[in-house]
């Protein structure tokens, strides 16, 4: 994994706790819980072996939970 996805998902991470998610560190992915009362979730691989994978990953947040950004 390169240097630049693990710093672009950590910004993720960051991201989502100001917004009032729960991010917990599961074996093999970081775990995303939305604090809204529909409970969307959404897994984050811990070694994404995709360069386009924060790409995609905010793509689905975005239309399928109530990510703000």
């Amino acid at each position: 994994m390169s240097p630049n996805l693990s710093r672009e998902l950590r910004a993720v991470r960051k991201e989502a706790v100001s917004q009032g998610w729960t991010v917990l560190r599961g074996k093999r992915y970081w775990k995303l819980r939305c604090p809204c009362p529909m409970k969307h979730k959404k897994s984050m691989s811990l070694t994404p072996s995709n360069p386009n994978y924060v790409k995609n990953l905010l793509g689905e947040l975005r239309r399928a939970t109530c990510w703000k950004g």
